[in-house]
């Protein structure tokens, strides 16, 4: 830690990642494609030094520091996702009405869910590819917070309201969460 710094975190840049930095806007690039964001926290600085970004404060309060702490947690699942990608499993849950999932555009019909005639909608969140198999569907892309909130979607799409859940379990559920080569399941 720098004497002028109160407190300050590190990142190495990985090896096949390039980064630039141009006021509190972060761009990166990787085999997978480039993610840009911006940090406007205005007690937060962040810079480049050597082969490693720093985000640092001389504020001395507990939220600035967590700030910091939160910066170096997205420029972690920035250089993760360019390098590797994320992919969420969803699988379609039905007893007795088969549900249908088709993708049109930036949205996602529901269809037959519980045996409703109406066809339930919700939306595509930024660039991510989208697969439908019979019984599941697998969302991917390089941006962690697009994936998970289409996933988030989707879910809350067929979230049974009014009725037993414990009875009524049809619903599309993340059960995988799949980010480089790792695996974190939810079931």
């Amino acid at each position: 830690m720098s004497g002028e710094y109160i407190y300050e975190r590190r990142i190495k840049i990985p090896e096949d990642c390039k980064v630039t930095l141009e006021g509190k806007t972060i761009t990166v690039s990787g085999p997978k494609g480039t993610l840009t964001r911006d940090f406007p926290e205005p007690q937060t600085t962040l810079s480049i030094q050597n082969d490693e970004v720093v985000a640092y404060t001389t504020i001395k309060r507990k939220r600035a520091r967590a700030l910091v702490g939160t910066i170096i947690a997205h420029l972690r699942n920035m250089f993760i996702g360019v390098q590797h990608g994320y992919t969420y499993e969803m699988k379609i849950v039905y007893s007795h009405f088969p549900i249908t999932v088709e993708v049109h555009g930036k949205e996602i019909y529901i269809k037959n869910f519980i045996g409703e005639r109406g066809i339930r909608k919700t939306r595509i969140v930024g660039d991510v590819d989208i697969k439908i198999t019979e019984d599941e569907v697998i969302i991917s892309g390089i941006d962690i917070e697009h994936v998970a909130q289409t996933a988030a979607n989707i879910q809350l799409a067929t979230k049974i309201r009014d009725k037993d859940r414990r009875v009524f379990l049809d619903g599309i559920y993340v059960i995988r969460k799949r980010k480089g080569e790792s695996v974190k399941s939810i079931v």
